[in-house]
């Protein structure tokens, strides 16, 4: 039969390796965690953008139609138009 004092000093050397591997799993998980929350606010602002630059596109697009609409001179009307 084996020593108890062995035993439980086995045990306990267990206990001890399980509970770090543990911790380091909870570390890597908050690490996570916080990578994926910076990662969806960075992706929030990167939609933000993207709408912003569609609706200053649609801006561009519009501001020849207008011109042409609105002017007589049928040169500048072709360019325009080009």
């Amino acid at each position: 039969m084996a020593d108890p004092f062995s035993v439980t000093t086995g045990i306990i050397s267990l206990l001890t390796l399980a509970i770090k591997l543990v911790a380091g799993a909870a570390g890597m998980i908050e690490k996570t965690i916080t990578a994926h929350r910076e990662a969806a606010n960075e992706l929030h602002a990167l939609q933000w953008d993207l709408e912003r630059l569609d609706r200053q596109i649609d801006q561009i697009h519009n501001t020849p139609q207008f011109l042409t609409t609105n002017t007589k001179d049928r040169a500048f009307k072709k360019l325009l138009q080009e």
